[in-house]
């Protein structure tokens, strides 16, 4: 299993205002939230397995990072990255892989109830998750699932071209949600909702931060 944290720089501090960012968590010192998510990592039956696209490792509203943040099990495959190892096989189960495809079904509980299974969540924009799906030796042999229609979005950091689409933190919550109980996406919600939160704070007063970085506050 690959280590995200260290496949996963920090992104750049914030070059307009010089403002640090906390190696884990992307976020400024001020508003760290590592301390916050070790109390809602979950581990859940399901094995993630999140399909990266090598441009998420740098940006700070990468929600793919925060769910490697609170998922310690999660495996993480970069894709089209030069230079690492082949990823370790991932585990024998049936493979599922998220993206929407009207010609496949909707995700259901019973589709875990015979055994378990590995959950393929690409990350990236809309195009690039598209050809992770097309691409990834392993999403080409998952079959793929929809979530249910209808669903609605609380990330709000990146325009969205596709209204009806969901933030990958989102989906995957949701995913797990359906096939394990509601109990797991609600915690991770809670991490999720937590982090727009203080991301939407440091978009708004970028200014008041960066003069507390400097001052030490």
């Amino acid at each position: 299993m690959i280590d995200p944290v260290a496949l996963i720089p920090a992104p750049r501090s914030i070059r307009t205002r010089r403002i640090p960012r906390c190696t884990a968590c992307a976020l400024p010192p001020p508003l760290c939230l590592c301390a916050a998510l070790r109390d809602l990592t979950v581990t859940p039956r399901t094995q993630l397995a999140l399909l990266m696209h090598p441009s998420e490792r740098f940006k700070s509203t990468s929600t793919g990072r925060l769910l490697t943040r609170v998922m310690p099990t999660l495996h993480l495959r970069l894709r089209g990255t030069p230079g690492l190892p082949p990823p370790p096989p991932l585990p024998e189960a049936r493979r599922l892989v998220l993206f929407p495809d009207p010609t496949a079904p909707v995700l259901t509980a019973d589709m875990a109830a015979s055994g378990p299974v590995v959950l393929l969540v690409p990350d990236g924009t809309w195009r690039q998750a598209r050809r992770i799906t097309q691409r990834d030796p392993d999403a080409c042999l998952a079959e793929r699932v929809n979530l249910p229609p209808g669903l609605s979005s609380r990330y709000g950091l990146r325009r969205n071209p596709r209204p009806d689409t969901l933030s990958t933190f989102e989906a995957a919550a949701c995913a797990l949600g359906i096939l394990e109980g509601e109990a797991i996406e609600t915690r991770l919600m809670e991490a999720f909702d937590l982090w727009v939160e203080r991301s939407k704070h440091l978009r708004d007063h970028g200014e008041r931060i960066a003069a507390a970085c400097r001052s030490g506050a």
